[in-house]
């Protein structure tokens, strides 16, 4: 069967697995849901996320765990072939393949920044959910730092980070979006800040003081680094739906744009590139000095 047919054929099973959930819903009385356990889904085995206020969650990090192959131990689960099918959808569809390259140039960047001659590097990582791209780094294993502070609004993913990385090195802070823009953390000279993916929860204006206040929390010579996912990937809409994820997806210009509130003399050098597969684009600007 050709790739066009199986697609359909996974559509079709998706319609008639929620048609059947429906039914199962509509046959059973409805539980308090102030008193109800997090429920956990009954085809793929990815809990089910609510819905929160804005914040600085960048997807679910368990759903992540999952697409980057950690923990997934729920996988040997699954109740049949058709859940095995949608399972293994999920995680090799161009989307999750994106999630998984963009993290491998992330760990890329970590090793590269502390690799340079000379320098105890320090590194800060905003929205850093369960901070899995240093699993993929050479300078987080040999210590080659000085400072690797992850920043997320969630405690629990931060005792996560803490404890899969606090032993190397790793430190962590608390603290919300809103502080982040309104200046209230006072950061300054790292020589890598970044966020893989904070921009795609945040309009443009937002995410225009959030590069202003990110790029001056990096030193003279240092960078800034902001990840985001481009429009047009194929089969986007069944991550999306799995994830409960709905980004804001921007193209090159677009990611530029997010420069506008920096004065350009502070600005010694700005592009944007892509991972292999062109679905996700990062701005790189390197401070004057």
């Amino acid at each position: 069967m050709d790739e066009i047919g199986e697609q359909e054929d996974l559509e079709q099973t998706i319609k008639q697995i929620e048609l059947e959930r429906l039914r199962l819903c509509l046959d059973k009385p409805r539980a308090d849901p102030t008193n109800s356990p997090a429920e956990t889904g009954n085809v793929l085995p990815f809990p089910t996320r609510f819905r929160a206020r804005a914040s600085l969650r960048c997807g679910n990090p368990l759903l992540l765990d999952y697409l980057f192959g950690i923990g997934n131990e729920g996988i040997s689960g699954l109740p049949d072939k058709q859940s095995r099918q949608l399972f293994h959808y999920a995680t090799t569809a161009p989307a999750a393949r994106a999630l998984r390259c963009r993290r491998r140039i992330i760990a890329r960047a970590l090793d590269d920044t502390c690799a340079q001659p000379g320098k105890q590097a320090r590194v800060l990582c905003i929205a850093g959910g369960h901070f899995r791209e240093v699993e993929l780094s050479r300078a987080l294993r040999h210590g080659q730092f000085a400072e690797m502070c992850v920043f997320d609004d969630d405690e629990t993913c931060l005792a996560t980070v803490r404890s899969s990385y606090g032993s190397l090195g790793v430190t962590t802070l608390q603290g919300t979006l809103e502080q982040l823009l309104a200046g209230q953390f006072e950061f300054d000279g790292f020589d890598l800040v970044y966020s893989a993916g904070l921009c795609e929860l945040l309009d443009d204006r937002t995410c225009e003081r959030l590069a202003q206040r990110l790029f001056h929390a990096v030193k003279p010579g240092g960078r800034l680094l902001l990840g985001n996912m481009r429009p047009g990937i194929s089969a986007i809409g069944f991550l999306e739906g799995l994830l409960d994820w709905h980004p804001h997806y921007r193209q090159d210009s677009r990611m530029l744009g997010l420069l506008d509130g920096i004065d350009c003399n502070e600005i010694a050098s700005a592009r944007v590139f892509h991972d292999v597969g062109q679905r996700v684009v990062f701005l790189e600007a390197v401070r004057y000095g």
